[in-house]
């Protein structure tokens, strides 16, 4: 399956623009626009704009809005005719086309606007190998009744995809208590010091696997200078605001893409931080090392994040993704 042959027959809309779509949004009537609607989250103020109006237009007023908009009408494709025989429903199907390009989102509903799930199908190596990975995270996270177990793990032409429920809430910014009681939930029983931790050890071993002495002997470098030791905890690995869903009952974490299972306490903590003064704030290197260390409050701040930026770094390497930011701010930190 590629992106362009997993529609519904249904009329949509491409948002921001039809050229460049972030999303394909179902907009036959209000409550299926509504609905549809929930599977766009943009951050930038923007295109949060964009939703906002584009939304109320479609709700409110559909009938005129669907003459004033570009829409385009779409066939059913194979991959929903054999949802639907699996499932046994209707599906109404809008989607979330992935920035790297490595998956699709998809959101199913019925014709009268129930949300069954979301489907989360690769695209790629590199999108199978994060779903697997997401799988592994759900199984074991639900097991502890830290987020809900999935509803399917299928397979189509071989390969395979998660069908996940529908968690009712808003994507945002959630409060620093609720951040620590959530980073609490995915602690462990073991610590460990720097020198002698699983995720530290890991990094080093990936290091050379990478081929990559330097940033080897960067890291062993940094773990020395620690005299503390750190809980092993679940690592969500891309904890930000847009991965966290504020719900009647708590916070609920989701995209578990990047997760790690023997992780280091704080790296989730620096991640949610950093990314915020990254990609939200526009921050310099420098002035974004300042931000985390004083977000953090923890007494080896720099070191934490001298360790942290060394396993983006290695993340991004292993991926063949530029890692200049990261690189420079790490250099900023170790004059």
């Amino acid at each position: 399956m590629n992106a362009s042959n997993c529609f519904s027959s249904n009329e949509y809309l491409f948002l921001p623009t039809k050229k460049d779509p972030k999303v394909a949004l179902v907009i036959d009537n209000a409550a299926l626009s509504n609905n549809s609607f929930k599977l766009y989250n943009p951050f930038s103020k923007k295109a949060r704009l964009l939703k906002k109006m584009t939304k109320k237009a479609f709700t409110d007023y559909n009938m005129l809005s669907k003459k004033l908009f570009s829409t385009e009408t779409k066939k059913k494709f194979n991959f929903i005719k054999f949802m639907e025989e699996r499932l046994g429903e209707q599906l109404v199907v809008s989607v979330y086309f992935a920035t790297a390009r490595d998956k699709l989102v998809l959101q199913l509903q019925t014709p009268d606007a129930k949300i069954i799930g979301y489907i989360k199908f690769p695209l790629s190596e590199t999108g199978l190998k994060r779903l697997n990975n997401e799988k592994k995270a759900l199984d074991i996270l639900s097991s502890k009744r830290i987020v809900e177990k999935y509803l399917l793990w299928e397979k189509y032409e071989n390969i395979p995809f998660l069908l996940l429920s529908e968690t009712n809430g808003n994507i945002g910014h959630p409060n620093s208590k609720a951040i620590d009681d959530l980073l609490l939930r995915f602690r462990r029983k073991e610590s460990y010091s720097l020198a002698n931790h699983p995720r530290i050890q890991y990094m080093i071993d990936k290091a050379k696997q990478l081929n990559v002495s330097k940033l080897e002997k960067t890291i062993e470098k940094i773990r020395r200078e620690s005299a503390t030791k750190y809980f092993l905890v679940y690592e969500h690995g891309d904890f930000a605001p847009w991965n966290i869903i504020n719900t009647s009952k708590g916070t609920v974490p989701f995209d578990f893409e990047y997760f790690v299972e023997d992780g280091l306490e704080y790296f989730d903590l620096i991640k949610y931080h950093y990314q915020i003064g990254k990609l939200l704030k526009g921050m310099r290197p420098d002035t974004l090392a300042n931000y985390v260390i004083e977000k953090i409050l923890v007494d080896e701040a720099n070191i934490l994040l001298k360790l942290f930026l060394a396993k983006e770094i290695l993340v991004k390497m292993e991926e063949c993704e530029d890692y200049g930011f990261e690189q420079k701010m790490l250099d900023f930190l170790e004059k």
